[in-house]
């Protein structure tokens, strides 16, 4: 294992990061409503290989506005971003908003069953994936710097080496998981993105300070794989402020294609995870 790389562009957080997924796929009409998903992503089989040490390579880049972005979600064949007072669905292949509300300023998202999880500093609510309209709300679950759906839990992440796995429908905690790898034991875990491997629940994390995310599983905490992400953070031109991945998410039925951003990013990044 190579030792954690700080990235000379990015800072530690003040606040809490935000967790949500991307996906690209054929051109969507305007009139056309993203579809929920209800499940984690299934890993693509560049990611079931038997190595676990990755490296990102740029396949595609899509110009943004600059927003401070922590964080995307997979509704159907459209990004749906976070921007901390804003949510809007997004093409991922134009970047054109097709629809957008404004919501109080928050930390983290995640697509459940219930709806779209959105974690504020005030409550947390419940968004209609489609519409974006306010479902319900319910009581804070506490700072977010990641959040993401396994197919049974919530699952968090709040700046340390851990996981809290929470109900999907009252945010309780049920399970705080802790990182089982010595070499990660001081990582602050910030984006996150759930998938399942092999028929085992697993989350991809973004290592908050540095160039890399790491792959947990959720039965033992174990590391399953890392991934250096370089190829991404050198591409991105210093602003003097903080520039860190605020999205993972895997393209569905590809060898191993991810979406990632970040916050104050000039660009949307496709990448292709391969092995070293």
């Amino acid at each position: 294992m190579k030792p954690l790389r700080v990235n000379r562009f990015l800072c530690p957080l003040s606040a809490a990061l935000l967790a949500l997924t991307a996906c690209s796929a054929p051109h969507r009409d305007a009139h056309d409503s993203p579809a929920p998903a209800t499940t984690a992503s299934p890993a693509p089989a560049a990611l079931r290989a038997p190595s676990r040490h990755f490296r990102a390579q740029v396949l595609a880049r899509v110009p943004t506005d600059r927003a401070d972005a922590r964080g995307l979600e997979l509704v159907g064949d459209l990004l749906v971003e976070n921007t901390g007072p804003m949510i809007r669905v997004i093409a991922p292949t134009t970047g054109e908003v097709r629809v957008e509300r404004p919501v109080q300023p928050g930390s983290a998202t995640a697509l459940t069953p219930a709806g779209l999880w959105h974690t504020g500093t005030e409550a947390a609510v419940v968004l209609d994936p489609r519409s974006l309209a306010e479902r319900r709300r319910t009581a804070i679950i506490g700072e977010s710097w990641g959040l993401c759906y396994d197919g049974t839990h919530l699952v968090q992440s709040d700046g340390a080496a851990r996981l809290l796995l929470r109900d999907r429908d009252t945010a309780a905690l049920v399970r705080e998981l802790r990182l089982g790898a010595r070499e990660w034991s001081t990582a602050r875990l910030g984006e996150l993105h759930c998938v399942t491997v092999d028929s085992h629940p697993q989350v991809w994390a973004a290592v908050t300070g540095t160039d890399w995310m790491i792959r947990v599983d959720l039965a033992s905490g174990a590391v399953t794989a890392d991934a250096d992400l370089t190829a991404v953070t050198v591409a991105e031109l210093p602003t003097g402020r903080d520039q860190v991945i605020g999205g993972i998410a895997a393209v569905p039925d590809t060898a191993g294609e991810l979406w990632l951003t970040g916050r104050h990013y000039q660009h949307r990044y496709r990448v292709g995870l391969r092995p070293r």
